[in-house]
């Protein structure tokens, strides 16, 4: 774990500490949470503590509970659970792309396939981190296009939960050759926005994260 001065702010730190103290087991679901322990273990005052535990409670991490205060939600992804959020992001982008297509929507081809070549670069360079971000990246650039906000806000919160409590046998990306495999597609689902055959663009998508839900069972 990072040390206090590597954290811009005291909140972060608690953020960070308790994500971490989430994905190791010591903090562990329907536990009790309260700043006065919190400020003891981590040896800062309940400000920033607070400010903390506001954050993850808005992005489902912990929950207020009536007579209970905070607790820890069970957050930790398995195959199943990964699976499942998959479709939650599914649905959103169907959704999304269904509008697209009513209103002839342009989608803006040259951040997608920004987002592609970040990922190319970052898969030759092995840099996984910001492989899977640029990913991201692409959906979140497709869900803009949509003007109902709560679209984007859901499937930033799943993302953030994959990102961050994802077991490292869930989302295998795979050797070199996989990843260039997985850019193609990518490339191919930007193809079909850029012809506005909206249809076969959310097709690839499907296509794709079934594969991705596949993947994690093996």
């Amino acid at each position: 774990m990072k040390s206090k001065r590597e954290y811009k702010t005291l909140d972060r730190m608690v953020y960070f500490s308790i994500i971490e103290k989430i994905k190791t087991g010591e903090l562990k679901p329907n536990e009790h949470l309260t700043e006065e322990r919190l400020s003891k273990e981590l040896n800062v005052s309940r400000s920033p503590i607070r400010k903390a535990i506001t954050a993850l409670v808005s992005e489902g991490i912990l929950d207020y509970r009536t007579y209970s205060g905070v607790v820890v939600r069970d957050s930790m992804i398995d195959a199943a659970k990964y699976a499942q959020l998959l479709e939650v992001i599914e649905v959103f982008i169907d959704a999304t792309i269904q509008k697209m297509k009513k209103n002839q929507v342009d989608v803006d081809i040259d951040a997608l396939r920004n987002y592609i070549s970040s990922m190319d670069r970052s898969s030759y360079l092995q840099n996984m981190e910001d492989y899977i971000f640029n990913q991201h990246q692409f959906f979140f650039r497709i869900l803009k296009h949509d003007p109902n906000p709560f679209y984007y806000e859901n499937v930033k919160r799943v993302f953030f939960t994959i990102n961050n409590f994802s077991m490292e046998t869930v989302v295998k990306q795979g050797s070199e050759d996989r990843r260039d495999q997985t850019v193609k597609k990518f490339t191919k689902i930007a193809d079909a926005f850029e012809q506005k055959d909206y249809d076969l663009a959310n097709q690839r998508i499907r296509d794709m994260f079934g594969e991705f839900a596949l993947s994690a069972f093996r």
